[in-house]
């Protein structure tokens, strides 16, 4: 980073001041103007920064480390089941699969290692129960040239995964294939084994195929366009229940947030066999050689920026960039008679209208295209910033990669092609800055970016099926993709919004929020809403980065704040005075969380407007110093009694009282998981507590965004454990709120249910 702000200095000082900014095309063309001593400069300075990101690849080191990972697997794998007992079988072959997985990622791209790590770990998944992951790994050993004398071992165990999956046609290629080979007698008899199995399947009846249902929806939505600066809009062409889908959008272009290693063709997070390219340095994996396969046309061109390092530097120019790759085949057939770059331009720009007969079945490239950016209102500095990463991502395309290659044919030159692309990355670009998205997802408490949730083998007891009590451990929250959704950034912001987003890897699916009246915008919310933000907090964001003020009819109402309010309000602590209240915030205030703030800071802020008396918080410094006891019981009694007591001084559904409902219920569920016993009194108490937080997260929240199936997971553990009551009707609306979750998500917990909770109630 520090040599990209270094670089990025020197050609800043090579640029003349833009001035008044006109578009992309002509803020590319800037650059390419530069004078001739002054462009060498700049391009010498782009190369430099280029080469200097190259890294030492030390093969011979590469292949130790793999080989050491892999031994550590085969010694964990070998070990007797008397070892680790008949319950801890997952620790055994989980275990062995996550020290394989280490000596799959670090072999890279010394295939003599890296075929041997992924036919080991394939061995340990297929034990487990793994078949489709067992099968794609046989299958990468091969292509990554396992030993030929052994091929017919792993070429069997293809055919035992393809038995177990139900896959006729190719475990009848595989019988054909291991027939020419030549077995010994304990291979011969698996194989005459697999004949028979492949007649059984044959004979099945077809009818036991299942049959999808298509689903036939017609738009319920559609896009009016206006002129000034009203722009596009969404409204509801008929009436919509609250928790109607409104419109899926699946995203033809995301890339990972924070480095996390998820399946850069589908987003999938929760893995047991990750896939990675072998020349990325452990940067990019797949959850299937088929995401592999089908992301090859963009990877090619990543591939070795993600060897350098260089995309994690540029922040929204690497999704920018997959933009231009993704969408760059269907521009090129409106642009390949061009004969300029100017006439490029002034094509794109005429796709851009029309935008009155848009709908969801407009190609995403066109919806792209379309969609607002304010580059024209940025500063210099932020303007210049993505004029830079946006030519910096050019020149490695021309000098890292062949993709101009496929222009060669074309009328225009390279030249003008170079300058084209340029311009359509920081076109895109400055769209993302004020229309992409954050996917987010639920992964295991405390899981390193490099780690993968379906080997955490204290969690599992089988593929997709949780160890009793392990629900609350697959409960984190995290923002996973940034990603391009054209057809929801139609909707515009309200600070009350009328949709709630479910990320399902890179399909984005809107529900009604609330009863929608046929003829009424649809909004979306682009910061914190109206019920966890003060006015001047939320409006911020709005107007530095959306270059807004809103004018919703909760930001103009005469008390603004009043909903954020309600979940602030406290009883005096002065005994003489005992007034309900709510703070006044500070002018420098933008949020009423003084617990968030240092001790000084938190007494000075909190004050009885009525007897004038700081409030001192007593009780909420009593409560936290319990906390690091609660492994204690009776430091448990006290702070149940603690919790209960709160309620003196902290009004309705108040954010602080749910705060200390997660400072209380975590180090509990984390004693229980480090083998401490609970008794019914424990889990009465962590009941009612439990449904304390999700009454006020349903009230601020809502009953089912993010944050309540997240803490539902921790009641679903206490039904699983018998230790709670619950009714018919309690279960039936919880399990609805599965609807909310992504698939991979959804099966899990429905499993839970089915093996734990279900079972409960017979």
């Amino acid at each position: 980073m520090d040599n990209l702000a270094q670089i990025f200095t020197q050609q800043d000082e090579l640029i003349a001041p833009v001035g008044a900014y006109q578009n992309e095309y002509e803020a590319i063309k800037a650059l390419h103007s530069l004078s001739g001593e002054k462009r060498q400069r700049f391009q010498n300075l782009t190369r430099k920064l280029l080469g200097d990101l190259d890294q030492p690849h030390d093969r011979k080191a590469i292949a130790e480390r793999s080989r050491m990972w892999r031994n550590k697997g085969n010694s964990l794998f070998r070990s007797s089941a008397k070892e680790f007992g008949p319950d801890a079988e997952a620790e055994r072959v989980l275990g062995a699969c996550r020290l394989y997985t280490k000596a799959v990622l670090v072999a890279e791209d010394v295939e003599d290692e890296l075929c041997l790590a992924f036919a080991n770990r394939g061995i340990a998944l297929q034990e487990y129960g793994y078949y489709q992951e067992a099968y794609d790994d046989c299958a990468n050993a091969l292509e990554f040239g396992y030993p030929r004398r052994l091929q017919h071992k792993v070429i069997i165990r293809q055919a035992h995964c393809a038995a177990k999956l139900k896959r006729t046609e190719q475990l009848a290629e595989h019988i054909a294939c291991l027939e020419k080979m030549q077995l010994n007698e304990r291979f011969r008899q698996q194989l005459e084994d697999l004949k028979e199995n492949l007649e059984m399947l044959r004979g099945q009846s077809s009818s036991e195929k299942s049959v999808e249902e298509q689903e036939k929806n017609h738009p319920i939505q559609e896009i009016v366009c206006q002129s000034g600066s009203r722009g596009r809009y969404m409204i509801a062409k008929e009436a919509l229940p609250q928790g109607k889908i409104i419109f899926r959008e699946q995203a033809t272009c995301f890339v990972p947030l924070e480095q996390r290693l998820i399946c850069q063709q589908c987003a999938c997070s929760l893995m047991c066999a990750p896939i990675p390219c072998p020349k990325c340095r452990q940067r990019v994996v797949y959850c299937s050689r088929e995401c592999r396969e089908r992301h090859k046309s963009i990877h090619r061109f990543e591939c070795i920026a993600y060897r350098k390092d260089l995309l994690k530097m540029i922040g929204v120019s690497h999704l920018a960039l997959r933009m231009v790759l993704s969408y760059m085949p269907s521009m090129l057939q409106q642009l390949q008679e061009c004969a300029s770059s100017a006439e490029m331009w002034s094509t794109l720009m005429t796709l851009t209208t029309g935008a009155d007969k848009e709908d969801e079945q407009t190609p995403q490239y066109l919806q792209s295209l379309r969609m607002i950016s304010h580059l024209d209102k940025a500063p210099q500095a932020e303007l210049v910033y993505h004029m830079l990463c946006a030519n910096l991502l050019q020149v490695y395309l021309k000098e890292c990669t062949d993709f101009f290659d496929q222009f060669q044919p074309l009328s225009a030159s390279l030249e003008d092609w170079h300058l084209i692309v340029a311009a359509l990355i920081l076109r895109s670009a400055g769209q993302l800055l004020v229309n992409g998205h954050v996917g987010d997802a639920l992964l295991p408490v405390n899981l390193e970016a490099n780690e993968f949730g379906l080997l955490q083998s204290e969690m599992w007891q089988k593929p997709r099926h949780l160890q009793l009590g392990q629900l609350h451990n697959l409960s984190q929250t995290e923002p996973l993709t940034a990603i391009n959704l054209p057809h929801l950034s139609i909707c515009n912001h309200a600070c009350a919004p009328c949709i709630r987003t479910k990320f399902d890897g890179c399909t984005a699916v809107c529900y009604s929020a609330v009863d929608i009246e046929a003829g009424d915008e649809i909004f979306n919310c682009y910061t914190m809403d109206y019920k966890k933000s003060m006015l001047r907090q939320r409006s911020r964001p709005l107007q530095e980065v959306y270059k807004f003020e809103c004018s919703c009819a909760k930001c103009t109402r005469t008390d603004p704040d009043q909903d954020y309010l309600k979940f602030h309000r406290y009883r005096c602590e002065n005994e003489s005075c005992l007034r309900e209240f709510v703070p006044e915030p500070l002018p420098h205030q933008t949020n009423l969380n003084w617990w968030l703030q240092s001790p000084d800071a938190a007494e000075a802020s909190v004050c009885c407007p009525v007897c004038k008396e700081t409030q001192v918080f007593a009780w909420y410094n009593d409560f936290m110093c319990l906390i690091d006891s609660c492994g204690e019981a009776k430091a448990r009694r006290e702070l149940y009694k603690a919790f209960d007591g709160v309620d003196k001084y902290l009004l309705g559904h108040h954010i602080l009282k749910r705060k200390l409902a997660e400072a209380l219920i975590e180090p509990c569920f984390a004693e229980m998981d480090e083998g401490c016993v609970l008794d019914d009194v424990d889990y009465e108490n962590l009941t009612r507590i439990v449904e304390t937080q999700l009454e006020g997260t349903a009230a601020q929240s809502g009953g089912n965004s993010m944050e309540y199936i997240s803490q539902m997971t921790y009641l679903w553990d206490l039904w699983a454990l018998s230790k709670c009551k619950r009714s018919e009707q309690q279960l039936q609306e919880m399990k609805g709120k599965l609807e909310y979750l992504a698939a991979e998500h959804r099966e899990i917990f429905e499993n839970y249910y089915n093996d734990f909770i279900e079972q409960q109630c017979k």
